[in-house]
């Protein structure tokens, strides 16, 4: 609850300056980074923990196996079709227009849909978005344990005419600093120069 009235409070600060696209294709207003604080500082709030996942390769993973470097973490599934490759892809570009402090992020998604996402059908979608993207998946209970943690909630809301489900989900994208603590929440409504300029402040 106190993630999401601190983020509710962040993205609606955020919107308050200037136009920006959102995922439904709508006018928002559009972030004055200017307006933010000169220096990074850390939230009053704890996100963020231990996960044990399987990437889209099939390969084990921790979070500690990205200590050292910051970690852009994006909560979805494979098959969707809207806010999450919006999401994912303007998170991506933002890192890749800081040049080479971009490479000191690890993007990573991790599925909220443990029966669908499995490694290879996640390894079909994941490098569509970006080659260096990391798809993470696991049982139904690991997924759960990291959406608890990251304090983000989900659930079916329909299905595909083809049979595939629609989850709601929270969509904040979360940069977590290298030894694992949160840096910042960055609201899934920001164009990716905004992005670029609130990742800047962590990464520079």
């Amino acid at each position: 609850m106190l993630l999401r009235s601190l983020a509710l409070t962040l993205a609606v600060s955020f919107l308050t300056f200037g136009p920006a696209t959102a995922h439904d294709g709508k006018k928002h207003s559009k972030p004055n980074l200017s307006a933010l604080p000169g220096k990074a500082t850390p939230l009053p709030f704890d996100v963020g923990g231990p996960f044990s996942l399987v990437d889209h390769n099939g390969k084990p993973r921790t979070d500690k196996d990205f200590r050292g470097k910051f970690m852009l973490v994006f909560f979805g599934y494979a098959n969707c079709k809207s806010i999450c490759p919006v999401g994912l892809r303007r998170m991506t570009t933002a890192m890749d227009s800081l040049g080479q402090a971009g490479e000191k992020i690890q993007p990573l998604l991790i599925s909220i849909d443990a029966a669908h996402d499995t490694p290879e059908n996640m390894r079909n979608e994941v490098p569509k978005v970006h080659p260096r993207l990391i798809g993470l998946t696991g049982s139904e209970t690991q997924l759960k344990a990291a959406a608890k943690a990251y304090q983000v909630e989900s659930k079916q809301v329909s299905q595909t005419p083809d049979g595939n489900p629609v989850f709601a989900h929270g969509s904040y994208i979360y940069l977590m600093a290298p030894d694992g603590k949160l840096a910042t929440i960055i609201p899934p409504v920001l164009g990716d120069e905004q992005m670029a300029g609130i990742m800047r402040r962590y990464v520079k």
